[in-house]
């Protein structure tokens, strides 16, 4: 393959990798923060007698990463994935239950 059919293909199938890499470092650098902030008020609300709200943390935290694992898996279809699907939606679901069941 010559470099103009290399470089016709790449145009064709319409992806900026570098878009994608910026998205994709976003995305890392966004959860770090929200696993931080969710620490922060984690420890301050068992630290002032406040844990009934650490449930709907928590819950938010793991559907996060289910829909995390939802959007990787569509295009992956590897089962860690998968297994991050099933897991963060269970315990999202559970732990919502608990906190709007106190």
């Amino acid at each position: 393959m010559e470099k103009e059919e290399i470089l016709e293909k790449s145009r064709k199938e319409k992806r900026d990798e570098g878009k994608e890499f910026v998205f994709d470092k976003g995305r890392k650098f966004g959860f770090i923060g929200m696993l931080i902030i969710f620490c922060i008020i984690a420890v301050y609300n068992l630290y002032n007698n406040h844990p009934e709200t650490n449930s709907a943390l928590i819950s938010l935290m793991f559907g996060y990463l289910g829909c995390e694992g939802l959007g990787a898996y569509t295009i992956t279809k590897k089962k860690i994935d998968l297994v991050k699907i099933v897991l963060g939606a269970v315990i999202c679901i559970y732990f919502l239950a608990k906190y709007f069941m106190v």
